[in-house]
């Protein structure tokens, strides 16, 4: 029995440790999930909906959704770590925002995410 947890704690550890630790533009797991998304100027056009992961189990990339007004659906895409950073969020100290380099107009261009 006690092996059993032993392992089951090994094996678990590592999925913690992505949550706490660092990651992509230096955030954890838990920062980067629903992080307001800003364009160039620093507005708010989304929020961060999941984290693309590689096949080491790295993130690659960030699955966005960007607002659009009504009648419009929000629509939501993939965006790359190299067209994204992370600032500090001004409302939220101890928070942060991730600011992509690409207008709202540019992410829209972007295929569908699936």
């Amino acid at each position: 029995m006690r092996l059993a947890v032993l392992l089951t704690a090994a094996l678990l550890a590592p999925s913690a440790l992505a949550q706490t630790a660092p990651g992509p533009l230096g955030l954890t797991a838990e920062q980067l999930d629903d992080a307001d998304l800003l364009d160039p100027q620093g507005r708010e056009i989304g929020e961060v909906e999941n984290l693309m992961l590689g096949p080491k189990g790295d993130v690659v990339g960030l699955v966005v959704e960007i607002d659009q007004r009504s009648p419009k659906h929000d629509r939501r895409v993939q965006v790359e770590l190299a067209s994204v950073r992370a600032v500090p969020d001004p409302t939220d100290p101890g928070g942060f925002n991730v600011q992509s380099s690409l207008t709202r107009e540019q992410l829209l261009a972007l295929p569908e995410a699936r």
